[in-house]
């Protein structure tokens, strides 16, 4: 590899140490078409390579874009016009990318939502965007009827979760029971009768989908994405060094109402001319085994999904060969973890490695992954992508040199148009420079190695006050981490003290030993004091657990473990010298 001699001045964001391990300029200029218009154009020639797999049935790229136009006419015919919502609750079954992408043709937005919103935020968010139409995944919809009969949709399109399939006639569904309910062949069915549709000509900035924020700190936001985030993305891949293209296989697990489920997942791969297997299940052993029989060549997944290869059983004396790009995000990735699983890999003729992304809904889905071309780094969240730029800075907004801890700014052309209907959150989230530069300030904290890796640390909001002395409790997480018996671990305040809530590993059996558990937490205690450096803010209120409490979108559920009261352990503070376990 060629050596960079530039001079550099110090700031990440004005060196842009990684460009030198791209090829060719990046120009979001050349991308001048909606989604529907790329994936139909680069594939037009390929009629019958394969585009999706899905539960033994293999739809070509020809038969996809005859199922998108006749969406598209269904949408139509009940009424949906450019501009407008349709609200889909599905996971990643081939109905979706026909209605993701049919919606995109006409120039109107998919409304994409979880299944596991409370019935006041399904309702306000519906009216929000005043969606009058509902597509739901059958084994959904039971879980959120009441919600919808509440709210002004009123037209639902019930999708048998495996209709699609080879197996769609022994499959049991939901039973239509109102009159405003049909099955979506009957919504197809109506739209044959119309002309074909036209698709919209480009406009810059023109609406696509609209995914939200977690809800964590209130009321969750509409992300509203366009089609330029999703066309840009695809363009910044291209010259990654991360090959994607025709002949390949996609694993899709993340779901469709993250932005990764749609963008990396979904549109990266099909306007690729790659192949997408689809398996709605978002279980680790049937990711194993899909992996093992389908043999992707690459995926997305959190790290927890990857740690099955890690289950003998599951892949005894089968060869992954066919496995180059496994991506990793969304939950931290230790080295230890990622070592293991890689060996699995080489055990089973496979050179792939664990490779870990970093990204945000607001900014289009990802913004660093490692690469091909990089060189590992142990804790990095990989380089920016082709036409990403990144900035570390303090309070004040100002850059930070290499190696400095601040907030990560984003400036990027993958991003969101804005919270929808929210101008001051949108006013709040956007920081714009003295060059006119729009930068997406991603709340969250890191640094910049010389290299360009990233380092992400955690939220800037994730922080604890003891004796009005504040302490980010990743800091506390990072050197607990150290111990090589601890698995897991979150720290937070229960019962206004500063608690370590640890997860040990399987064969470190503590719960029986009093006297070796007090042995590790000391020891624990000392390691956090060593990095700290303040006996204030060396926790200790501990609380050991068998697994962590995960909510419905997957993440870990630390409201419910800040509301905990009991099975706390206590133990003195680091300047006691008596050492003696209390349990609460």
């Amino acid at each position: 590899m060629e050596i960079d001699s530039s001079p550099k001045c110090g700031y990440p964001n004005i060196d842009k140490p990684w460009e030198k391990y791209f090829t060719g300029k990046y120009d979001e200029q050349e991308n001048k078409k909606i989604v529907y218009q790329e994936v139909h154009d680069n594939n037009i020639d390929q009629p019958h390579t394969i585009a999706l797999e899905f539960f033994g049935s293999k739809i070509s790229f020809q038969k996809l874009d005859r199922n998108i136009n006749f969406a598209a006419q269904s949408f139509e015919e009940y009424g949906v016009k450019k501009g407008d919502f349709v609200t889909i609750v599905s996971a990643g079954i081939p109905e979706t990318v026909y209605s993701f992408y049919g919606l995109s043709k006409i120039g109107a937005i998919s409304n994409m939502m979880a299944y596991y919103f409370d019935e006041n935020g399904l309702i306000n968010r519906i009216a929000d965007c005043e969606s009058d139409l509902l597509l739901v995944m059958d084994q959904f919809y039971p879980q959120i009827e009441s919600a919808i009969s509440k709210s002004r949709i009123k037209n639902v399109i019930v999708i048998p979760t495996l209709n699609s399939s080879i197996l769609k006639y022994i499959s049991k569904g939901y039973k239509l029971q109102k009159s405003n309910e049909l099955y979506w062949n009957q919504f197809i069915k109506d739209g044959r009768k119309r002309k074909a549709t036209d698709t919209v000509t480009y406009e810059e900035d023109l609406p696509l989908t609209m995914v939200y924020s977690s809800g964590t700190t209130g009321a969750s936001k509409g992300i509203l994405l366009s089609n330029d985030s999703f066309q840009n993305s695809v363009y910044s891949y291209r010259r990654s060094g991360v090959e994607v293209g025709r002949g390949f296989k996609f694993y899709q697990i993340i779901p469709p109402w993250y932005s990764t489920g749609l963008s990396t997942s979904i549109h990266l791969p099909l306007a690729s001319g790659s192949t997408v297997f689809m398996d709605p299940r978002f279980e680790r052993n049937i990711f194993i085994k899909n992996i093992v029989k389908y043999k992707p060549n690459y995926s997305v997944a959190p790290t927890s999904m990857y740690e099955g290869f890690l289950e003998e059983k599951l892949i005894k004396g089968k060869d992954l060969s066919f496995l180059k790009y496994p991506f990793e995000g969304g939950e931290p990735l230790r080295k230890e973890v990622s070592d293991k699983i890689e060996k699995v890999f080489k055990r089973h003729n496979s050179n792939a490695k664990l490779l870990v992304g970093y990204g945000q809904c607001e900014c289009g889905a990802t913004i660093t992954s490692e690469t091909p071309k990089t060189n590992h780094v142990d804790g990095t969240v990989g380089i920016p992508l082709p036409g990403i730029n990144i900035a570390i800075v303090d309070e004040k907004l100002q850059p930070l040199t290499y190696g400095n801890r601040g907030q990560i700014i984003v400036d990027t052309p993958c991003g969101m148009i804005g919270y929808f209907n929210n101008p001051d959150e949108t006013n709040n989230y956007f920081y714009i420079d003295s060059n006119g530069i729009k930068w997406y300030c991603t709340g969250d904290i890191g640094y910049m190695d010389e290299d360009g890796n990233l380092f992400v640390e955690g939220r800037a909001s994730d922080y604890s006050l003891v004796n009005e002395k504040q302490v980010y409790n990743f800091d506390i997480e990072k050197a607990i981490m150290r111990n090589s018996n601890v698995k897991l671990c979150d720290v937070m305040m229960n019962n206004n003290l500063l608690t370590a809530h640890i997860v040990f590993n399987n064969e470190f059996l503590v719960n029986s030993n009093s006297d070796l558990l007090t042995e590790e937490l000391i020891k624990i205690q000392q390691g956090i004091y060593e990095e700290i450096q303040d006996a204030d803010l060396v926790p200790h209120s501990f609380k050991i657990r068998d697994s962590f409490p995960y909510a419905k979108s997957g993440k870990r559920d630390t409201l419910s473990m800040k509301e905990e009261t009991e099975g706390f352990i206590l133990l003195n503070s680091i300047n006691s010298e008596k050492k003696k376990i209390i349990f609460k």
